[in-house]
């Protein structure tokens, strides 16, 4: 099938805002080169589950596409155009299964050679939207907050070194009631800006509040359906009949019904957490890289201007074998080995808030939970500056606004 032969019966199987989406811009689709087509249907298949950044993401892509003339969106497009699609590829069903064509298209580009070609076009195509359709500033300046530590007595070495350039160190911080005084925050940003998404709190152990306006995730609230990901997973290596391949497709179709998240009233939030746990690699077994996926994922895809990411003990290394078995629950856990994820977790997440929009107004937060360091990044923060200052968590919000 070519694009030129959709119609709006093409659609009929999408989900209804998506269906919409696909049947308002059906004469644009219609002319849309083959190899880029298909990935802008992966997003407009699952738009009706889509965080509101990502559905206005792809708004402005068409709305884009749709403006040009078409001599200037024909040479725009020159590069996927020149990108050999094969009559096999082609006959894939692509409308009701973009991510099945993406996957093969994947495998085509390299064993084709055509690899640079493609991410050659694709950045252009990016840079040339995104010019035309910025990311708009956030309603408030955007504030991340990262404690790791939790269970560890000391750090071996300086904490927070990656971090510490770009802010404030502050070696006198009073710990007392640090944990509550963040949540609060959180609560407080939230029930003032009320759009959806917009704060989250991710936790890598037992979650230290709820909130109807907070998107709270966490790895032991998860902990049934971790389980029931690791059990389809362990099926598929003892058949001895799937390897990494079958391993990939399996968690590639896996849905939230399935893993026992259907029954959730968020079906965005199901899904944004099905993602988390079959895309991330390892984030069913370690704590720490579950956080920082997390937190990853949700800055990429939801945009949102509030943050809190704590990480928690992860279990010990063990053969990986023995870890996908799930046969160890009472595996002890690794605080200081912890330590040293959470701490680049820390700054990996600050990297990933610096690049959405309003990054240099926006602040950063990390402490060592319990104890009296923390780094504070932000407009009105000197960098790479030791502060004598006595100071609890509160007062460090303040500075930074």
């Amino acid at each position: 099938m070519q694009p030129r032969e959709l119609t709006a019966a093409s659609f009929v199987s999408y989900p209804t805002k998506g269906r919409a989406v696909a049947v308002e811009h059906l004469a644009l689709l219609q002319n849309l080169p083959l190899s880029l087509l298909p990935l802008l249907l992966r997003e407009v298949i699952a738009y009706d589950v889509r965080f509101p950044a990502e559905q206005r993401m792809l708004d402005d892509q068409f709305a884009y596409l749709a403006s040009l003339p078409a001599e200037q969106r024909e040479n725009l497009l020159h590069g996927f155009v020149a990108i050999e699609v094969t009559e096999t590829l082609a006959a894939i069903d692509w409308v009701r299964q973009p991510r099945a064509f993406s996957e093969a298209l994947t495998a085509h580009l390299w064993a084709t050679h055509q690899m640079d070609a493609f991410r050659t076009a694709a950045d252009a195509y990016a840079e040339a939207w995104r010019k035309a359709k910025p990311d708009r500033e956030p309603p408030i300046p955007r504030l991340g907050i990262v404690l790791a530590g939790q269970g560890c007595d000391h750090s071996p070495h300086p904490i927070f070194r990656k971090l510490r350039p770009y802010g404030t160190y502050f070696p006198n911080v009073d710990p007392a009631k640090g944990l509550a005084i963040l949540t609060e925050a959180l609560e407080a940003r939230a029930a003032k800006h009320r759009e959806p998404y917009q704060h989250w709190y991710i936790d890598g152990g037992e979650p230290a509040m709820e909130s109807a306006q907070v998107s709270v995730i966490s790895y032991a609230e998860l902990a049934p359906v971790r389980r029931a990901i690791l059990k389809r997973m362990q099926e598929v290596i003892n058949s001895g009949s799937g390897g990494p391949e079958a391993l990939r497709t399996l968690l590639a179709e896996m849905r939230p019904e399935e893993i026992g998240l259907g029954s959730k009233s968020d079906a965005t939030l199901a899904h944004f957490k099905t993602s988390i746990l079959t895309e991330g690699s390892g984030t069913q077994i370690f704590s720490t890289t579950f956080a920082q996926w997390t937190a990853r994922e949700a800055l990429r895809r939801a945009q949102p201007v509030t943050m809190l990411v704590r990480f928690a003990p992860r279990q010990r290394q063990l053969p990986m074998n023995e870890l996908l078995s799930g046969q160890h629950p009472t595996n002890e856990t690794d605080p200081a080995g912890s330590l040293i994820d959470a701490e680049m977790g820390a700054y990996y997440t600050w990297i990933n808030q610096q690049r959405l929009s309003g990054a240099e107004k926006g602040s950063f937060l990390a402490w060592f939970e319990g104890k009296n360091e923390a780094v504070a990044i932000g407009p009105a923060l000197p960098r790479g500056v030791v502060s004598p200052s006595q100071v609890n968590l509160e007062k460090l919000l303040a500075m930074l606004g």
